[in-house]
C-alpha cells in the first residue's frame, strides 16, 4: 500500500471513528452530592457507618451503598451496594431510587441488571430526576433488555435536555448525528451539542469538532475543528487526542507537524484507544528515529504535567 493510500486510509478511519467516542452516557462522574460525603470518610470510620446503617439510618445506608459501588474505602461489590441502597430507597431517601438504578446499570455480573435499573429509573423519572430521565433515554435508544424505542428514547432525553442536563443534551444531539432513533438532522444536533459543550461536556465538544471538520450542520471549518479537538485533547479526552493528531498529520487547520501528530495519537493509544495504535504505525513511517524519540518524550512530559 502506498504512503498516499495509507494516509487516506488513516483519515477515513478517523472520520468513521467518532460515534464510538461519543456513545450515549448514563453518567460520567460520581454524583456531586456523594462526592462531598465520601471525601470525609476514611477506613477507620467505616465500622461506625456500618453500625448506623445496620440500625436503620437511611443516609448511612445510602453512603455505604455508594462506597461499595465505587470501591471507596472498601472492596467494590455491586451486590452489597445494591443491598444497602435498596434499604435506603425503601425509606424514601431522596434520589436513592435513581442512584440505585445507576448501580444496577454498572452491575453487569447480575442477571437482568438493565431491567432492574429501568424499574428504579422509572421511579426517579416520576420525580423528574434528570439522571433517571437521561438513563431511560439510553436504555430505550440502545435496547438494553427492552425493545428499542426511538420515540421513548427521545422523549426522555428531551425532557432532561430541556431542563438543562448536559449529559442528556449531548445524548440528544448524538441521536440526531447518527440518525438511528430519529431522522438525521445536523442542525438539530448542533443545537443540543453546543448547549452541552457550553457546560463543559467533552463528548459534545468532540462531536462538534467532527461536524466542523466534515461540514455537517456547519460550513466546513478545519480551524474551528482543530480548536475543538485541542480543547478536548488538553482535558485528556482520548478521541479528541486521536483526531487532533490526525489534524496535525494531515495539516488540516494547522501546519503539518508529524512530531505533534505522533505525540497526540500516542496519548490516545496509551489511554486504550485501539485505533490509535494502528494510526501510530502510519504516522511513524514518515518520521526519523530522532523525531519519534522526541514525540515520545513530549508525550511523556505532557502526561506527567496533566495527571488526573
Amino acid at each position: 500500500m502506498s504512503r498516499h493510500l495509507r494516509r487516506a486510509y488513516l483519515i477515513l478511519f478517523l472520520c468513521l471513528l467518532y460515534p464510538r467516542g461519543a456513545t450515549c452516557q448514563v453518567i460520567d462522574h460520581t454524583p456531586e452530592e456523594i462526592k462531598s460525603v465520601l471525601k470525609d470518610f476514611t477506613a477507620d470510620l467505616i465500622p461506625q457507618l456500618e453500625a448506623k446503617a445496620q440500625a436503620g439510618d437511611a443516609k448511612s445506608q445510602w453512603i455505604l451503598g455508594w462506597m461499595y459501588a465505587v470501591g471507596e474505602g472498601v472492596e467494590k461489590d455491586h451486590a452489597k451496594a445494591i443491598q444497602w441502597m435498596t434499604k435506603a430507597a425503601g425509606q424514601g431517601l431522596p434520589h436513592t431510587e435513581t442512584h440505585l438504578g445507576l448501580v444496577y446499570m454498572a452491575a453487569t455480573q447480575i442477571p437482568g441488571h438493565y431491567k432492574a435499573a429501568r424499574e428504579w429509573f422509572l421511579k426517579g423519572a416520576a420525580r423528574n430526576e434528570n439522571d433517571a430521565l437521561n438513563a431511560l433515554g439510553v436504555i430505550y435508544s440502545e435496547g438494553l433488555e427492552v425493545q428499542p424505542n426511538g420515540e421513548e428514547a427521545i422523549r426522555y432525553f428531551r425532557k432532561a435536555a430541556e431542563a438543562g442536563f448536559e449529559l442528556a443534551q449531548c445524548n440528544l444531539g448524538y441521536q440526531y448525528v447518527v440518525g438511528k432513533t430519529v431522522p438525521q438532522d445536523f442542525k438539530e444536533a448542533a443545537k443540543w451539542l453546543q448547549l452541552a459543550a457550553e457546560q463543559g461536556n467533552l463528548r459534545a465538544t468532540y462531536l462538534l469538532g467532527v461536524m466542523y471538520r466534515d461540514g455537517q450542520g456547519f460550513t466546513q471549518d478545519y480551524i474551528e475543528a482543530f480548536r475543538l479537538f485541542q480543547k478536548g485533547a488538553e482535558l485528556r479526552f482520548p478521541p479528541s487526542q486521536l483526531n487532533l493528531g490526525a489534524m496535525y498529520y494531515a495539516g488540516k487547520g494547522c501546519l503539518k507537524d508529524l512530531i505533534a501528530a505522533y505525540m497526540w495519537i500516542s496519548l490516545a493509544a496509551d489511554a486504550g484507544l485501539e485505533p490509535g495504535k494502528k494510526a501510530l504505525r502510519t504516522v511513524s513511517e514518515g518520521m526519523t528515529p530522532e523525531q519519534i524519540l522526541e514525540a515520545k518524550q513530549k508525550a511523556e512530559e505532557w502526561s506527567k504535567a496533566h495527571k488526573p
